[in-house]
């Protein structure tokens, strides 16, 4: 049965407008205007009366205006680049090269709110029920692109908090953060404590053993807390296949040389044996979407 074309194009029926600013580093989300306002549900009160068990009023948030304006600002929170402020992981970015790869977020998505279960009391799950994903592969195969994806619809759609975090971007902050009299935990606490981070480009840097404590810290804290982490990385588990880095030489005379980490190498056992037991390790291999043709620059806009 073929789908209706969506009344407003511009939110494409959400009640949710993404875009990002002249300048601004950021996607940002706001109501759309087609959203109703007042809201017809609560009239604007931001409120729905109910009665609990035993009779008495019952304040909950309206789902239709204030839940919606809550996973907004989760969005807002998320950090999401600019650049991928049209990631939304829809079926137009399943292809061959990442179906195995996109059936297996659509599967995390369907299990994360009874996992995490962010309005809840309820205990969270058990570490075996509760998988991240670190998604390898070379440059420009669409890692980042289906993660932001994920971002959304975690934060919009499920109404579940997301740190998308540059690792790089990270280890800038701590050092402005450092300047500015703050310690590491206090830069990092909003990475601790969402019930979803991305770490984009997990093993960019120097390697140098403060960079390793900080991502060895974020790693353990999470894992000693049940709480999910994915990320994206250029590094893979083989040598064959593995992000290949020039290594300068002060002699040019010398033969050009090349070096070829593997993620278990570029982070060290400890991280990698709990990453490992953390998330699901998927390959996403395939041809560089920004080098693709002009057919495919929807997707190669956003490529990661």
């Amino acid at each position: 049965m073929a789908q209706s074309s969506p009344t407003c194009l511009r939110c494409q029926d959400t009640r949710v407008y993404v875009r990002a600013g002249t300048g601004t580093r950021y996607a940002q989300a706001q109501l759309c205007d087609c959203a109703p306002n007042p809201c017809p549900t609560c009239r604007g009160t931001g409120f729905l009366l109910t009665l609990d068990p035993q009779g008495r009023d019952l304040a909950t948030l309206c789902p239709d205006c204030e839940r919606l304006k809550q996973r907004i600002e989760f969005y807002n929170r998320c950090r999401i680049p600019r650049r991928y402020q049209h990631s939304r992981l829809t079926l137009a970015d399943q292809d061959s090269e990442n179906a195995e790869v996109f059936s297996l977020l659509e599967s995390m998505l369907r299990g994360l709110p009874h996992q995490v279960r962010p309005d809840s009391e309820q205990e969270r799950p058990s570490a075996d029920v509760l998988k991240g994903m670190v998604l390898m592969g070379s440059p420009g195969t669409g890692k980042t692109h289906l993660l932001t994806g994920f971002a959304y619809r975690a934060t919009i759609e499920l109404g579940i908090s997301c740190v998308f975090q540059g690792f790089t971007e990270l280890l800038s902050e701590l050092r402005q953060g450092y300047s500015d009299g703050k310690s590491d935990i206090e830069i990092i606490e909003p990475h601790l404590q969402t019930d979803v981070l991305i770490i984009d480009d997990l093993g960019k840097g120097r390697n140098t053993a403060w960079e390793l404590s900080i991502l060895d810290t974020l790693i353990t804290e999470r894992y000693n807390h049940h709480r999910l982490i994915m990320a994206t990385t250029n590094y893979t588990e083989r040598e064959e296949d593995t992000l290949r880095e020039r290594v300068l030489s002060r002699d040019r005379t010398e033969t050009e040389q090349y070096l070829a980490d593997t993620l278990r190498k570029r982070v060290g056992e400890r991280i990698y044996s709990r990453l490992r037991e953390m998330c699901y390790f998927q390959s996403l291999q395939g041809t560089d979407r920004r080098l693709a043709p002009p057919e495919a620059e929807g997707f190669v806009e956003s490529a990661d």
